[in-house]
């Protein structure tokens, strides 16, 4: 029966062909290119009576592999249609099957294009007009982009030339299709009718395939109607549908929730089941980054991971952030490890990645999860992945976006005549003669809002373009964005383009060897300089913007006419010329291959390369008291780090055990740092701008580093019954950072019991998943900066630092060494306890997660002084260092995560909360009677932070206010002397800050310090609502912080009042005369040197705030109308309107609470730590509206 089945099939075949006009040689073909022209085909010889069901058409078997590999094959149909041959055992290899069909009957083929091969006859040789066919629109190498495979036309339809398509015509050659091509869209949904974005959608059989778009729509093309589709979707079960003739597909696919259990997770060497991991750790990937627009990777994940803060430079467009995770755990860097896509990197290769290219962050937080890489883990990990390939003809996605911004919030300050009445009351409180010019009716006109000259609206796009694709063996991806962005204050505009390519490859039949390249290249450019906030706040409302008279011709104002020198903040502005460049080149390489069953090696490495460099020109001009001369500053570095990788991977089960084992060495050596800082001055015009021809030029500075380290780590994963859990992980390090002390080893170990698992938890059919677990460990820190373990020499400066040599007595400038050396460092070290319970009911419709954690920071690196009889002492403290591993501190808290998502009458939602509690506190600073840590000058203070022991890292430090003396009377209650001068605080007068009296001795001294806050936050939270309905979709994402304070140093000159500089509108109430009850002191006095201005409480704020980080709306065009509109050539199309920053709900009276540092530019190390959360002036978060698309291909 099947033998006459198959002549019955083949004589079909063979009278199909007959039927067409049998004088024309034709060029045939078994592309399926809709539009094309049935073909004319010769007459054919008779099938031959032997045949049988083991014979098949050869054209029927090319047509098979045309489906299969997604090729078209072009040849005469004398040599193939009527050719019937014994199939072959096909291997999957598209060259070996070719060759298999092709030999036994004397063919052969031509590769005319990855899409397209030409078959002939092995005697033919390659006649001119398919030599001429390849050049006219197969080959890839055609300029003119006759593109045969998508186009789907006739040859004689094609652009090509006129005496080429007249001798393809006269030779009776045409392009047909055996099947003919059809688009089917439609969306994947979940049980709750969620879009399933990133599903699969394959067509059975071949390798075409394609991926849901973020609302879970597809389109894909299909050969004909005998079509079966498969759709898969990690943690679902997939299904088969047997397309027919439908044009539209939607499909909902069912939980999996033993599949949804083992998704694998990074956890860092490796994966692991979600239900597997025994450790603390949570990931975010695209669904909880939300359809969200950032300019740095590490906002991705702001107020969507508990215990983790992301802390923003400043609002400056380019500007880094620094992420913190469980509080601050060293006094020299809180900076965690980044690992890109598996390899060790840093925050600088991390926000040099564009947002759109990271598909995942997970972020690893407990010792059993660190403790793998050792020193580097003390301050947490977190762990990168980046977009990668999928299989399938090639996807192309654009994103962007252009919107502008806007400053939410200005200070109030004073108006001209206000002002003038101040700067009357202080020439009086200080004894000063009024100039003429402050009483001429002339100073009390508004003519400059220096506010409003600073700030403006900046324009902002963004674009991303994203083309991915590939076979089994091998998958590929480009993808390129540009960012340009003005900044709300005025002079500075940043951008930045990112180009990268990823490739994989699969070798063998088992594909036990793989093959990776991920290339990443980062361009960013800041142009102009910025306005200075504190010269805006200062400058008199009466002054003009501009002055044609003043060199540069810009107004200034003096002490002689003003009382004022303020500078005029948009001199540096328009009279320089800035250039911030910054080039970063990230290569990573890895191998894999399958040893044995379950035995797997990989070695992968990585390189980075930047290149970095200032220019800064500024012309010659004056402003205030000063006449500055034109000059320039460049800054150049560069550096170079590269890292080797080999680890061995076993992953084995043994009935009821399971045993993974991973151990293998990182390796880097040849890491190299330097950078150069130079200085040029009196240039003879602004035309020449080169420091090597300035009159007046010298090396400000410079520095070089190296850097190099080996390690050996190992990780063993057990599970019994897959109940009962246990992770033990150890490693070793090695560094030269370390002279004495080398080597260190940080082992860890982490229990878990799967409650779920256990037969009692069965009769609770709401329980999904319940889980507890326990880790101890320990960690380290080797990012202790450079120069730690030599001697520094401190060049004496100005004179600070000078002998009398010589008959003459003259002065001679010499140097000291400050900083002794010490060998014996080591390693600082983290010990973390942590205890959780992971949490999910109601068929995983709500999820909770619960961590408790203490981490023991010891062996911290800091600064002990010793006396100057040691030889050893600084120019200004006349105290010699030496670094010490000598303090130790502590971050102890808890952490929640709680989840729920539904469907209510067709409004799929989810909403996510996270809280996170930190406690911090300093144990030790070494010996008994240790100095504690002074830091947090600014401008006209010394210091206003303290790192002491029982108090949290770089606390804020001062007095505490008591009022403001109403009268003589309230001076004298708390005492005076015979002369009527005060014994409790030094020249205090009516109108002057009364202190308290902390440790009451009756007067105010050093001693009557203490500390007022910590800009530490206890408090970190978020919520994020996203909303589904229909076409629409809508995201709220908020983030806030509790329990923080912050200094606010630009009140220290808005309402100081030492000067006569412009100031806060609050002052109005100020304390004038007798009797007067005010929480502000009178205008001048502190320059009689009663200190109103010492570091208090007076500008220490509650920094508490709220924020609306991004709402967003968005609208999908539906797919049977967008592929009518689009001819099927766009598959999916959204649009959306955002707000960022939208919202804040704060107490605060500065500019914006999300303060980072004094200096944000320069926020590493214990820079960042002794100076956070000290406000002087750092530029706002500006409020964004941004209108975007959508759109895939």
């Amino acid at each position: 029966m099947k033998n006459c089945l198959s002549l019955i099939a083949i004589s079909l075949a063979v009278s199909s062909q007959m039927t067409l006009p049998a004088q024309a040689q034709v060029l045939a073909s078994t592309s399926r290119h809709a539009g094309q022209r049935a073909q004319p085909v010769a007459q054919p010889s008779p099938v031959s009576a032997t045949d049988n069901a083991t014979k098949s058409l050869l054209k029927l078997a090319l047509a098979q592999l045309e489906k299969r590999h997604g090729i078209s094959f072009i040849y005469r149909s004398e040599l193939v249609d009527m050719r019937v041959l014994t199939p072959p055992a096909m291997t999957g290899h598209l060259h070996e099957d070719l060759t298999n069909l092709l030999e036994p009957n004397h063919l052969t083929f031509e590769k005319v294009r990855a899409d397209f091969y030409i078959i002939r006859s092995k005697e033919q040789k390659e006649d001119k007009t398919l030599r001429q066919l390849k050049r006219a629109g197969l080959s890839g190498d055609n300029a003119g982009g006759n593109d045969f495979a998508r186009t789907g036309q006739a040859i004689g339809s094609l652009p090509i030339s006129p005496n080429l398509e007249s001798r393809i015509s006269r030779a009776g050659l045409f392009v047909n299709a055996l099947v003919q091509d059809r688009t089917v869209t439609g969306r994947i949904t979940d049980e709750n009718g969620a879009g399933l974005a990133g599903a699969t959608i394959a067509v059975k059989g071949t390798s075409r395939g394609t991926s849901a778009n973020a609302d879970g729509d597809y389109s894909i093309s299909v050969p004909g109607d005998n079509v079966v589709l498969i759709i898969s979707y990690i943690g679902y079960v997939p299904q088969e549908v047997s397309l027919g003739n439908r044009s539209v597909v939607n499909l909902t696919l069912a939980t999996d929730v033993k599949t949804l259990q083992e998704v694998q997770i990074n956890i860092g060497y490796g994966t692991a089941s979600r239900q597997d991991v025994v450790g603390s750790l949570a990931i975010a990937g695209r669904k909880e980054f939300g359809n969200v627009n950032v300019q740095n990777a590490s906002q991705l994940i702001q107020g969507k991971i508990s215990g983790v803060q992301v802390v923003n430079n400043d609002g400056l467009p380019g500007s880094g952030t620094k992420i913190v995770i469980r509080g601050t755990g060293s006094l020299t860097s809180s900076d965690p490890l980044y690992v890109i896509d598996g390899i060790q990197s840093d925050g600088g290769v991390f926000n040099a990645l564009n947002p759109q290219d990271v598909e995942s962050i997970t972020v690893l937080k407990d010792a059993s999860s660190i403790a793998i890489y050792g020193a580097k883990g003390a301050n947490g990990i977190v762990l990168v992945s980046t977009r990668r390939a999928k299989t399938g003809a090639p996807r192309v996605s654009y994103s962007g976006y252009v919107g502008f911004a806007q400053p939410w919030k200005k200070l109030d300050l004073m108006n001209a005549a206000q002002y003038v009445d101040l700067v009357k009351d202080i020439a009086s409180s200080q004894q000063t003669t009024l100039p003429a010019k402050l009483s001429s009716p002339d100073a009390l006109i508004d003519r400059t809002d220096w506010q409003d000259a600073v700030f403006r609206n900046g324009q902002r796009q963004e674009h991303y373009l994203n083309v991915n694709g590939g076979t089994e063996k091998v998958t590929y991806l480009a993808s390129l964005g540009y960012t340009n962005q003005d900044a709300t204050v005025i002079g500075r505009n940043f951008q930045r383009s990112n180009l990268r390519f990823q490739l994989e490859e699969k070798i063998g039949k088992t594909n036990r060897v793989r093959l990776g390249q991920n290339i990443n290249f980062r361009y960013q450019v800041n142009n102009g300089n910025t306005p200075d906030f504190i010269a805006a706040t200062r400058m008199p409302p009466y002054a003009p913007i501009y002055d044609a008279n003043n060199l540069g011709g810009f107004a200034k104002v003096t002490t002689i006419n003003d009382l004022n020198d303020a500078y005029n903040p948009l001199t540096d502005v328009y009279l320089s010329e800035r250039r911030d460049r910054d080039f970063l080149t990230y290569v990573q390489l890895f191998g894999e291959i399958d040893l044995a069953k379950g035995l797997t090696f990989r070695t992968q490495g990585s390189l980075t390369f930047s290149s970095y460099g200032n220019y800064n020109y500024k012309q010659a001009n004056q402003n205030g008291n000063l006449t500055n001369p034109n000059g320039i500053s460049e800054y150049y570095g560069f550096g170079v780090t590269p890292l080797i990788e080999n680890f061995l991977t076993f992953n084995r089960d043994f009935g009821p055990h399971h045993l993974n084992i991973v151990a293998g060495n990182t390796y880097k050596d040849g890491a190299l740092y330097r950078n150069v800082n130079l200085n040029g001055s009196n240039f003879p015009n602004d035309d020449i701008k080169a420091i090597i021809v300035a009159p007046s030029s010298s090396i400000q500075g410079g520095s070089v580093g190296q850097d190099a380290f080996l390690s050996y780590f190992g990780r063993v994963q057990y599970q019994f019954m897959s109940k009962y859990l246990l992770t033990a992980s150890i490693r070793r390090d090695r560094s030269p950072a370390f002279p004495n002390n080398p080597n260190a080893y940080f082992p860890a170990v982490g229990v878990a019991w799967k409650l779920h698992e256990e037969a009692f938890m069965k009769e609770i059919p709401f329980v999904s998943e319940l889980k507890l677990r326990a880790s101890y460990g320990k960690a380290g820190n080797d990012n202790i900066g450079y120069f730690r373990t030599s001697t520094n020499v401190w060049k004496g400066v100005a004179n600070n630092i000078v002998y009398s040599l010589g008959p003459d007595k003259g002065y001679v400038q010499g140097s000291t060494v400050n900083q002794a050396i010490n060998p014996n460092i080591r390693w600082e070290e983290t010990v973390q306890t942590d205890v959780g319970i992971d949490a999910a009911l109601f068929s995983n419709r709500l999820t909770l997660t619960f961590d408790y954690y203490n981490r023991q920071n010891n062996g911290l690196l800091t600064n002990v002084y010793i006396p100057l009889s040691t030889g050893f002492g600084g120019p200004y403290d006349r105290t010699g260092i030496i670094p010490t591993n000598a303090a130790s501190a502590y971050n102890r808290g808890f952490e929640i995560t709680a989840g729920v998502n539904g469907n209510a009458g067709g409004l799929r939602y989810s909403v996510g909360a996270n809280a996170s509690y930190n406690k911090n506190q300093v144990t030790s600073l070494g010996s008994e009677g240790s100095i504690p840590i002074i830091a947090g000058g600014f401008q006209g203070v010394a210091s206003i932070t303290r790192t002491d022991i029982g108090q949290p890292i770089g606390s804020f430090y001062g007095y505490k206010v008591d009022h403001v003396a109403i009268n003589k009377a309230d001076v004298a209650k708390y005492g005076v002397d015979d002369k009527g001068n005060s014994t409790y605080q030094d020249k205090l007068l009516p109108g002057d800050i009364i202190f308290k009296d902390l440790n009451a001795d009756g007067k105010i001294d050093e001693k009557d310090q203490t500390f007022l806050g910590s800009p530490i936050p206890a408090w970190n939270y978020g919520l994020n609502l996203n909303l589904d309905y229909q076409n629409f979709d809508f995201m709220l994402s908020l983030q806030g912080v509790g329990g923080v304070q912050i200094v606010n140093a630009l009140k220290y000159w808005t309402e100081g009042t030492t000067r006569p500089f412009n100031s806060s509108a609050a002052l109005l109430s100020r304390w004038r005369k007798e009797g007067d009850i005010s929480v502000y002191p009178k205008a001048g006095q502190n320059a009689n040197g009663n200190l109103n201005l010492r570091p208090s409480d007076r500008f220490v704020e509650n920094g508490d705030y709220m924020r609306i980080r991004n709402v967003t709306l968005g609208y999908r065009l539906p797919v049977p109308v967008l592929s009518k509109l689009t001819n099927n050539t766009v598959s999916n199309l959204r649009l959306y309107v955002t707000a960022q920053n939208l919202l804040t709900i704060t107490n605060y009276s500065g500019y914006d609470p999300e303060v980072s540092s004094i200096d944000p530019n320069n926020n590493g190390g214990s820079n960042f730590l002794f100076n956070r959360g000290i406000d002087q002036g750092s530029y706002p978060q500006a409020r964004t509206f941004i209108f975007g698309l959508q759109v895939g291909f």
